[in-house]
């Protein structure tokens, strides 16, 4: 109860002044304090409510996750827009074992020419060199491998037989 008397107070105390100091007229100084005292009330009778907190970061990680996702994708290049080492390794690994899937040995030098012959010559010679691709260079390295595709080992499905004239069960 004490709140509202000490804000209606000094509302009435400005607009006196404000009246007596003749910046506003009485009518329009005695409008602004009241205005001012209501809004002052009101923001003080509003309820901040109660607010929850966020809920806590899941501690497990599962691989796939979206965890792994962002880290690629941030560990994917450099400062100088050449792609991290990291990212080189694993698509070398890659390549390696797409080409072992098709009987390619790529650290073999003696199979070079099959190797270049599956990858294409600009992308065998860009993942045996030493030198930090691009992303460019490295979109072309991964369509190459995506070219070549996985070799499949298992044997197509049989045809059906003729039809008997039964049906299903």
């Amino acid at each position: 109860m004490k709140r509202p008397l000490v804000t209606a107070g000094v509302a009435l105390a400005t607009a006196v002044g404000v009246s007596l100091a003749g910046w506003l007229d009485p009518v329009h100084a005695f409008l602004l304090a009241a205005v001012a005292a209501v809004v002052v009330l009101v923001w003080h009778r509003l309820d901040d409510g109660v607010e929850e907190p966020w809920p806590d970061v899941p501690e497990e990680t599962r691989p796939g996750a979206r965890h792994d996702v962002s880290e690629l994708g941030w560990a994917t290049f450099t400062r100088s827009g050449e792609v991290s080492e990291r990212v080189v390794r694993r698509v070398r690994a890659l390549a390696t074992a797409r080409l072992a899937r098709h009987g390619v040995d790529a650290g073999d030098p003696a199979q070079a020419a099959d190797v270049e012959r599956l990858l294409g010559p600009d992308v065998a010679a860009g993942l045996a060199s030493r030198r930090a691709p691009t992303a460019r260079v490295l979109g072309r390295w991964l369509d190459g491998l995506e070219r070549i595709g996985p070799k499949t080992t298992t044997p197509p499905p049989a045809a059906p037989g003729p039809p008997t004239g039964r049906h299903p069960r």
